[in-house]
């Protein structure tokens, strides 16, 4: 397997995963307000992180972090900022449409792409994103307050969530994946347990609710994350981006699988407006995710003959 295309694997297979967290936190989300909900969540990740991590044969020692405190504590600040904005949108409205309004973060990681890690951005993604901006207007369209409050939730959400996938990217070549993965958990448990500690707002939830976020923050916040972050190792942030859009499709399938719902026709069409518009901005670099994915499988055959 190339590079390239284990790469590619990876971070479609972390869209998949956290995908859950959309319908995991709905259901604890019911019962816990935001600030309650996400420092237990991603305390729970964090085990699953420190589990994993302790299972590692060349783990990093803690000695070796010191040089980069700076980026993983970063990392802990960009995601508590975007989580709570998030975990608050998902409170409030369908998981299916966060999920297809969290799209944003590829025009945002995009932005970064371009102008700090030099990727070149064509007029066909600039119109791509324009075809977002449609669908984004075609999913509020009619939708009343509520809507407009989720989107705004969302682009602020995925406004620190670029600035995580960018931090992450400039310091991969550097810190294990996995530590990247614990330092985002952690650090959103410390901040957001102490905020949830001073206002009140840290409670014990139930039984049925624990099983979710247990559950949940498996696949979501730590499988999810390292494996996204093992992916860009191999492949470009914008790459990635395309990859990951097709998130809201596992939501809407989740979604439909768990509960038997979907989110109204006007707003399925607006989303997947906006999916399309992420995909034709993404498209130019297509060719070579289409090469990465067709040479491996050349190469098979030209070895069978």
């Amino acid at each position: 397997m190339s590079p390239k295309l284990k790469g590619i694997l990876l971070t479609l297979l972390s869209a998949a995963m956290v995908s859950v967290t959309f319908i995991a936190s709905k259901q604890a989300l019911n019962e816990l307000t935001p600030l309650g909900f996400t420092p237990i969540w991603f305390g729970i990740a964090s085990l699953w992180g420190l589990m994993f991590h302790a299972t590692l044969p060349n783990r990093a020692p803690l000695a070796s972090l010191r040089p980069h405190l700076r980026p993983l504590i970063l990392i802990g600040v960009t995601s508590s900022a975007a989580n709570y904005f998030f975990f608050t949108a998902i409170k409030i409205g369908d998981p299916t449409v966060v999920s297809f309004f969290s799209r944003s973060e590829t025009i945002f990681s995009l932005s970064w792409g371009v102008f700090l890690l030099k990727e070149r951005l064509t007029g066909r993604q600039w119109l791509g994103a324009a075809i977002a901006v449609l669908g984004a207007g075609l999913m509020t369209y009619k939708g009343g307050s509520l809507i407009l409050s989720v989107l705004m939730l969302a682009l602020v959400s995925n406004f620190f969530n670029s600035l995580t996938s960018l931090i992450a990217k400039m310091n991969v070549k550097n810190l294990p994946p996995n530590v990247l993965g614990l330092a985002r958990t952690i650090g959103l448990t410390v901040i957001m347990g102490a905020i949830a500690l001073a206002t009140g707002e840290l409670t014990v939830p139930s039984t049925p609710t624990l099983l979710w976020m247990v559950g949940g923050s498996f696949f979501g916040p730590f499988l999810s994350f390292v494996l996204y972050f093992n992916g860009l190792k191999w492949v470009d942030m914008s790459q990635a981006s395309i990859i990951r859009a097709t998130q809201p499709l596992f939501v809407a399938a989740y979604s439909l699988a768990l509960f038997g719902s979907l989110i109204r026709p006007l707003q399925l069409a607006g989303g997947l407006i906006i999916l399309a518009g992420v995909m034709f901005m993404l498209s130019a670099g297509s060719n070579k995710l289409i090469s990465s994915l067709t040479n491996p499988l050349m190469m098979f055959r030209k070895n069978g003959k």
